[in-house]
């Protein structure tokens, strides 16, 4: 399969759709090939294209069930986009409780964004209680991955108390972390966790004081679009 990940490039649905880059026509013949052979990889790439009907005819069904086969052999990204396509309804009714199990059997297969996503559904009790203390421990699992979202999410738990213990150095050195992380077109885990270390360079929290870095750091965020970075610059120009 390493040719046809080289040859194919799939964004997972959760990132907003399944697209692919094929070669050639016979690209996808291979891979029906070794769909039919039982491969799950194979499944998995074929159930995106026949989802964002790229290459071949758009058809959910078809999708689903090449997803759901992939998704039985153990294939954790096609079992993680179940769980998107019934938590959005796409192609299908939305379905919460089938969308929380796709998320845990995905999260329990190790997928970094689906441990993450699988925390914020226990965080805000979308399916029964909420559970913050279950919600940190599949954060941590996600950003010991460096999962860029996850990595924001245990720094907040440590200069919140909720990663079990208050550590303000430790909630810096994990935004540093997350500042080097690389998250594409957004960069939302970059700006977010810039304007969290600003904060702290303001306040003097876990790092020396430097107000005007804090500032600097705030207002790049800021401009980049994060509203509480917006919020925050405006009250510190206010003060």
């Amino acid at each position: 399969m390493k040719k046809l990940i080289f040859i194919i490039y799939i964004i997972f649905l959760f990132t907003g759709g399944a697209y692919s880059q094929l070669s050639i026509n016979s690209d996808i013949k291979i891979l029906r090939a070794q769909s039919d052979e039982g491969n799950a990889e194979a499944k998995f790439f074929l159930g995106a294209l026949y989802y964002s009907g790229q290459g071949v005819e758009q058809n959910f069904s078809k999708a689903i069930e090449l997803f759901k086969e992939s998704s039985d052999s153990g294939y954790s990204s096609a079992t993680f986009n179940l769980g998107v396509i019934y938590a959005k309804g796409r192609g299908v009714d939305v379905n919460q409780e089938k969308a929380y199990e796709y998320y845990e059997k995905a999260a329990l297969g190790g997928l970094d964004r689906a441990q993450y996503v699988f925390a914020t559904w226990l965080r805000d009790g979308i399916i029964g209680d909420k559970d913050e203390a279950s919600a940190m421990e599949w954060f941590k699992r996600s950003s010991l991955q460096n999962y860029g979202p996850a990595l924001l999410e245990v720094a907040k738990g440590y200069e919140n108390g909720l990663s079990g213990r208050r550590d303000y150095r430790e909630a810096v050195k994990l935004y540093r972390q997350a500042r080097a992380h690389d998250d594409g077109r957004d960069n939302y885990t970059y700006f977010n966790a810039t304007h969290r270390l600003g904060l702290l360079y303001y306040k003097g929290l876990g790092v020396e004081k430097d107000q005007r870095k804090g500032i600097r750091f705030i207002k790049e965020a800021s401009d980049n679009g994060v509203t509480e970075a917006k919020d925050d610059l405006k009250n510190l120009s206010n003060n």
